[in-house]
């Protein structure tokens, strides 16, 4: 049996199915070949792909099923239910404050994690304006309402 490639459906609504094949991205010939056998299937009205990206716009008056199984029939692609890991904006940086925050605790053993370091940055930040005499700007006070917020926020609930 072949070995073939995953494809994920990254959106679909009625009569329109966009999947991803991401081992193929930037493989034009895969994706010219899969264009002109998936037009040969039943209930498929057209099919756009898009190499670069790894994409393909099936526009169809079938089932996925039925389109899935056709593809697989024909060791186009095999078509999985869940998505590959999400790599988001939101993934990669709360990923990267972990980490910013697992080197905190390692620092000061413990003592302190993320929320403190910036709830004494703001605080600093706000003191520094202050002294610099910027009491009518915003900027010190949105530095302590931003480091009060952090502060409250970052304690120990129920008495842990």
């Amino acid at each position: 049996m072949l070995d073939l490639p995953d494809a994920f459906l990254s959106h679909m609504i009625s009569g329109r199915a966009r999947l991803k094949i991401p081992s193929k991205k930037g493989d034009f010939h895969y994706f010219k070949s899969l264009k002109e056998q998936m037009t040969k299937c039943s209930g498929i009205e057209t099919v756009e792909v898009n190499p670069v990206s790894g994409s393909i716009l099936i526009v169809h008056a079938s089932d996925i099923g039925k389109i899935a199984e056709y593809a697989r029939g024909r060791n186009i692609f095999n078509l999985k239910n869940n998505r590959p890991d999400p790599t988001d904006m939101h993934s990669t940086v709360s990923k990267t404050f972990q980490d910013i925050n697992g080197k905190i605790k390692g620092i000061t053993g413990g003592d302190m994690d993320i929320a403190g370091a910036a709830f004494l940055t703001l605080l600093g930040l706000g003191i520094y304006q202050i002294s610099r005499g910027n009491l009518a700007a915003p900027a010190w006070y949105t530095a302590f309402w931003y480091a009060l917020n952090i502060f409250l926020k970052s304690g120990n609930k129920g008495g842990e």
